[in-house]
């Protein structure tokens, strides 16, 4: 499913470097003394990338144009799984919460790239084994039932070794706001009698943020809560059972 389209209509400019403070301070920390040059994978608007350019050499990548436009670095128009870049031109390659929204055959082949393109170190970061199907909504137009922030996989520490088995973790840790997860089962059940709609997580959401497009059919359209009651019960039985986690996965990687 290409979603060029929904990242092209995003208010880009809503999202700022004081939003992400403690993340950038994070990320800065994590990257090795030796690093000098970054390539950034997915950088959208450049929140990040913009802050480390202040202490590195830095090349953004996004296939958003509009996201591009406030990259303050050398950057690249370019999807992160084909980037028309040499081998081995980065001391560091970047990628911060880009993994999470890729369908399987994108994600090889980004994972690739994020090989082929450093010289020494990948660092990643994703969030922390987040279940995607906690956010889902149903597009009123075509009836397609998505992730709001389209995030279509899960990932743990040990699925990032898996995928960089040829890689030697150096560093790993979970960080950020705790949030609470669901419970796999209780999950399954809350889908079959519960509209998406009355899921707690929507009631929390202010009503200038409510706003999405379906990455389907690409309908703009804003989603209320609804109360339910079964939904209700079973959500609070999660509060009972399912402890909160850091948001974010770090994951700092170096060539064996």
């Amino acid at each position: 499913m290409d979603n060029t389209a929904i990242y092209e209509k995003f208010d880009w400019g809503k999202l700022q470097s004081n939003d992400l403070r403690d993340k950038i301070n994070l990320v800065m920390e994590y990257i090795p003394n030796e690093v000098k040059t970054i390539l950034d994978v997915g950088c959208g608007n450049g929140v990040i990338t913009n802050e480390l350019a202040k202490r590195y050499e830095v090349t953004g990548v996004d296939r958003s144009l509009a996201a591009l436009d406030y990259v303050e670095t050398e950057k690249q128009h370019a999807s992160a799984d084909n980037i028309p870049l040499p081998d081995n031109s980065f001391d560091m390659v970047f990628s911060s919460e880009l993994l999470e929204h890729l369908e399987e055959d994108v994600l090889k082949k980004t994972i690739d790239e994020l090989k082929r393109l450093n010289k020494n170190y990948v660092f990643i970061t994703v969030p922390n084994a987040e279940n995607p199907d906690k956010l889902a909504i149903q597009c009123p137009r075509c009836q397609y039932v998505f992730n709001r922030p389209n995030h279509l996989r899960s990932f743990n520490a040990e699925d990032i070794k898996n995928h960089f088995s040829d890689y030697q973790i150096i560093r790993t840790g979970t960080h950020g706001k705790k949030v609470r997860y669901y419970n796999n089962t209780l999950l399954k059940i809350k889908k079959r009698i519960s509209p998406s709609s009355a899921w707690i997580p929507y009631y929390w959401i202010p009503n200038e943020k409510r706003e999405t497009v379906c990455p389907q059919c690409e309908h703009s359209f804003s989603f209320a809560y609804k109360f339910n009651i079964f939904s209700t019960f079973v959500d609070m039985l999660n509060l009972l059972i399912s402890p909160k986690k850091p948001y974010w996965l770090f994951v700092l990687m170096k060539r064996k």
